[in-house]
Formats: C-alpha cells, structure tokens, sequence
C-alpha cells in the first residue's frame, strides 16, 4: 500500500517557501499550504495560533502533519495499491482540491467501472473501483488528464497562465506510464513546481 512518508519530502520540494503572489488565488502559502487551509488546521493539529507569521514560521513536519489529515487520509491514500497512482492524486489534489478526484471519477467511468458518482469525494465505492481498475489504464489515463486540465484552465483564466508552464512541469515529473512495479517513490525532481 502507499504511504505519505515516500512523497512528502518531493511535495515539500515542489512547493518550497513562503510566497504571497497576489494574483495566485491561494493567497499567501508556504510550503504549499495556504493561509486559509492553515486557520482551519493550526489549532487543532498544531496547537498553533493559525496567523500570517504562524505560517511564515510552518516547519516541514507541521506542514506534513497538515498534509496527512487535510489531503492524504481525505483520499484513503493509505489504502491505494499503487505508489505511485497514490502520489500523482495527492499531489494534484494538493494543487485542485476536488477535481483531482473528479478526474480520477471520470476516468474510472471511462474505463468501466459502474455505480461510481462524480461527486469529488473519496469514497469507498471510488477506493473500491480504483483497486478494481487496471492500475496502468488509470495512470495514463488520468496523468494525460491533468495535463488538459491545466491548459483547459489557462485558456479559461488567462491570469492563471503565468503558472501553466510550472504546473506542467510539475505534471511531467511524474512518468507517461506507470512503470510494472510503482512500489517506490517516482525519480529524483529536478526542482520544477
């Protein structure tokens, strides 16, 4: 099964510092976490005080506890076979909240499976259908539609295709297919975010 502790070191170095780019709708964030994603978890998971200089100061292991609870176990990624499928969801969920699940919905349905809504939620009938599902068809499948995604995104919002270049570089870290054993993290990032 897939775990967090495999990802989270290239995640944090896909997401790297502080940054506060007034025409990124996540508004400030470090280390990939957003300011409000962080007022909702500080207190609760940190017994921090969820402010700006809070976040500023959020360490790799803060941010990993925030990852675990608001993205990793919100999509069972614990229970996903596939390492690697496992990592290219949560990181696309880390970046598109929900329509990384939609798209991984949709593929699903794409590719046969049955009584499977497309609700954006991570449920166990979508668990159920991706341990089902040919683990390569889903990969390629659902790495291709990201990519779409992003384009899709900055024809719609010409602000956002400032980011279109490092989005997509981010997407093409990780393989076109799903290598015949994905028990492992993916390669070594070249520093692309």
């Amino acid at each position: 099964m897939a775990s967090l502790d495999l990802y989270l070191p290239q995640l944090l170095q896909f997401e790297g510092g502080f940054v506060d780019d007034p025409s990124d709708p996540g508004g400030a964030t470090n280390r990939g976490i957003t300011l409000a994603t962080f007022e909702r978890y500080a207190q609760p998971l940190l017994g921090e005080q969820p402010t700006l200089d809070a976040l500023r100061a959020l360490t790799p292991e803060q941010a990993g506890v925030i990852y675990r609870t608001a993205y990793w176990d919100k999509l069972d990624g614990d229970q996903i076979a596939s390492q690697l499928l496992a990592e290219i969801l949560f990181d696309f969920y880390v970046n598109a909240g929900t329509e990384a699940v939609l798209l991984l919905q949709r593929v699903l349905l794409q590719l046969g499976a049955t009584g499977l809504a497309t609700d954006g939620e991570m449920g166990p009938v979508t668990l159920a259908a991706l341990q089902a599902a040919d683990q390569a068809q889903v990969y390629a499948a659902y790495r291709q539609g990201r990519v779409d995604y992003y384009e899709r995104l900055a024809q719609e919002r010409p602000a956002d295709d400032k980011f279109l270049k490092g989005w997509l570089a981010r997407a093409d870290w990780f393989p076109a297919t799903l290598p015949s054993t994905s028990t492992a993290a993916a390669p070594p990032a070249t520093g692309v975010a």
